[in-house]
């Protein structure tokens, strides 16, 4: 232990592990990391993933300080010296490679430890952490990879060059997914989250600790061995096995997760298990939207979480006896907490309680939607104002539109109004048509 606190303290393995911890809390604090349902402070799976996902760029700078470190025996002009004793290589290296080792796998754990102590789910499960040991592995698999290069080929020339190929083979993992992810499985990250209700499977997380344990093993060979061809057996096994363990399809390396998925159902509310939390924060909004529809001619009895990713297609239609909502497209996990109760409220009956039909790419003809959604809105509080989700999306034409539509709605009785929203209402649910050439009576 002593010598190993000296390895510690002579090497810049602390120095490393301390910028790992800093390069990956920053990139997961700033970024896609906190949006949406799949913050990695949201939920456990989350977390580990996008722990993962953000050794993309750390992992090429580890390979080029363990590169620097392999230099160290060159640079003291004691390589020679070192060979000509008896004693064997592996016995005086050891213990370099459990200091960075160590090191490195304390920074990783670190980062978990952050992420554990900020995610705030009840959803508690154990498969992210298959998830978190190979980020651990990779880590380690990295420095010992470069130490092995750097002694390989000991020129000054090594670090850089071995660095800048890490990112380089790292990037094409960053590619569309499609027929190749096998290979692109192979990179120490894994893809980042779409949604709670899958994790990476399990088939993902053993082909990734065979490979990189093969890796790790390499880069001790390479240390530790005075003859060097051998050192290449294992990460030539561990490739051979590993990639057909891991899934041919984007589709095979998710697992879904149906009890995050079950809806649990309270007060006129059901959520998801995954946003169980959510519940005191959303109960308020969804009993004053409720009571709100409670106009309609044939109002919707309870709010319905839609337990999916978000759409990027439109989606089909939705059954109108409940309003259905996606957390994800009422951007609520954009600004946890900040989101005004008056704003949830007003979003849930847009459009009569119903959700939009396109999917992640908006349409160009959208403000004809935003003006139903307007107006229908405007007809259940009595006063006809912006949906504030859509002002970045829609001008005045939205706003044009929704003005008109609205006062053709006023001129006519009570009873029609209602019949014409509940109308209107089927059409947008059912994504089967023009709302507002419905509400207004007027073709398009």
């Amino acid at each position: 232990m002593r010598v190993l606190g000296i390895e510690l303290r002579r090497t810049s393995a602390l120095v490393v592990g301390l910028i790992t911890v800093v390069v990956m809390l920053g990139m997961l604090s700033w970024g896609p990391a906190t949006k949406n349902s799949t913050a990695w402070t949201l939920q456990w799976s989350s977390m580990a993933e996008w722990t993962r996902f953000t050794l993309l760029f750390a992992w090429a700078p580890v390979v080029g300080a363990g590169a620097l470190l392999g230099l160290r025996d060159r640079r003291s002009g004691v390589d020679e010296l070192f060979g000509s004793t008896p004693r064997p290589r592996v016995q005086r290296v050891l213990r370099t490679l459990a200091a960075w080792g160590l090191a490195l796998g304390a920074a990783y754990a670190v980062v978990l430890v952050v992420g554990a102590a900020l995610v705030r789910s009840d959803h508690f499960h154990r498969g992210w952490l298959p998830v978190a040991l190979v980020g651990v592995l990779a880590l380690v698999a990295a420095a010992w990879l470069g130490m092995g290069l750097g002694r390989l080929v000991p020129s000054p020339l090594t670090p850089p060059v071995v660095a800048v190929a890490a990112f380089a083979l790292v990037a094409l993992s960053l590619r569309p997914e499609g027929e190749g992810i096998r290979w692109t499985l192979l990179a120490p990250g894994v893809p980042s989250p779409r949604s709670v209700y899958a994790h990476v499977a399990g088939a993902v997380s053993l082909g990734q600790a065979v490979w990189f344990t093969g890796l790790a093993l390499t880069g001790f060979l390479l240390v530790a061995l005075r003859r060097r061809w051998p050192a290449v057996l294992p990460a030539l096994v561990a490739g051979a096995v590993a990639v057909p363990l891991l899934p041919a399809t984007p589709a095979g390396a998710l697992s879904p997760d149906p009890v995050a998925a079950e809806l649990v159902c309270a007060d006129g509310l059901c959520l998801t298990r995954a946003h169980e939390g959510e519940r005191a924060a959303l109960a308020g909004p969804v009993r004053e939207a409720l009571r709100a529809l409670a106009k309609l001619p044939s109002p919707p009895v309870e709010v319905r979480e839609v337990a999916a990713a978000v759409r990027v297609e439109a989606r089909g239609p939705d059954p109108t006896d409940a309003v259905w909502v996606h957390l994800d497209e009422l951007v609520y996990f954009r600004s946890p907490g900040v989101v005004a109760p008056e704003d949830l409220t007003d979003w849930l009956i847009a459009g009569a309680g119903t959700r939009t039909c396109y999917g992640e790419y908006v349409p160009e003809e959208v403000a004809r939607e935003v003006a139903f959604r307007s107006v229908a809105a405007a007809w259940l509080t009595g006063e006809l104002k912006p949906l504030p989700v859509y002002r970045v999306w829609v001008g005045k034409e939205a706003d044009a539109l929704s003005a008109a539509a609205w006062e053709t709605l006023r001129a006519l009785p009570e009873a029609e109004r209602a019949a014409r929203v509940q109308e209107a209402r089927e059409v947008q649910a059912a994504c089967s048509g023009d709302a507002l050439s419905v509400l207004t009576g007027t073709p398009r």
